[in-house]
């Protein structure tokens, strides 16, 4: 076994002097990691009181925030920079938020068709279509702008019904190939293809989406199709009867 070795002022100790001054020098160390322990606390609770105040602040600011939607009303009213078919003085203003990518949006073309040539309501509505594009569909907010291309040379529906009528064509494609397939589609109801090239990736056409993406974020959309009826959030109808119906009440309550 090793022998203790003593320091000069140890030699010089008496036995009861050394058992004091081997009991402070324990003391001693404990009292250090004690005090480290103590400082790893402090620090731990200040980044943790930090964090606390940083989330509390956050939730202030997120309460502080106005949120845009509408609570079912139309953020956005009609303007000639829509694209507008039927009357301009109906009685009734049907207002689609769409994407031109959505097979429920393209189930709904021909149940709007229908319900607008209904007698009671033919010449009566005045259709309104707002692009608004999904992240879940790749090929979604080209196509908008493919529309809106198609749109400053006056042919916006026509490149609308013939998108959706193709939408088992193009949907499926690489970005590269719908591209492709829109100047297709822009050729064969006849406009003018380098407008179009042009047009397509324009500053003017984008911000033209993006200013309808952002009134049905206002006003509340989050799917699609979603219908307004003269501004009011239609409940989404179960039934071709049912979306009659809407526009009949609405037409009724004008008169």
């Amino acid at each position: 076994m090793a022998m203790e070795q003593k320091t000069p002022q140890q030699a010089y100790m008496s036995r009861r002097e050394r058992r004091e001054h081997m009991r402070s020098e324990r003391g001693s160390g404990s009292s250090g990691r004690s005090h480290g322990r103590m400082r790893r606390v402090l620090i731990w609770g200040g980044s943790i009181v930090a964090i606390v105040l940083i989330g509390w602040g956050m939730v202030r600011l997120s309460r502080n925030t106005t949120l845009p939607a509408q609570n079912g009303a139309l953020s956005s009213p009609v303007s000639e920079r829509d694209n507008i078919q039927g009357p301009a003085d109906a009685p009734v203003t049907l207002v689609e938020y769409s994407d031109l990518q959505c097979p429920a949006c393209a189930a709904f073309v021909p149940v709007i068709a229908k319900a607008v040539a209904e007698p009671e309501l033919k010449g009566k509505v005045r259709l309104v279509y707002r692009y608004f594009p999904l992240s879940i569909h790749p090929n979604a907010q080209l196509a908008s702008q493919a529309a809106a291309a198609a749109g400053l040379q006056g042919k916006f529906w026509d490149m609308h019904d013939l998108m959706f009528e193709k939408q088992d064509v193009w949907s499926p494609l690489s970005g590269r190939a719908a591209r492709d397939a829109f100047v297709a589609y822009a050729e064969q109801i006849g406009l003018d293809k380098g407008k179009f090239l042009s047009d397509i990736d324009s500053g003017a056409v984008k911000d033209r989406v993006k200013t309808d993406l952002d009134s049905g974020t206002a006003s509340g959309v989050n799917s699609t199709p979603s219908f307004f009826v003269n501004g009011v959030r239609m409940t989404h109808p179960q039934s071709y009867e049912e979306f009659k119906q809407n526009l009949i009440n609405a037409l009724n309550a004008n008169k």
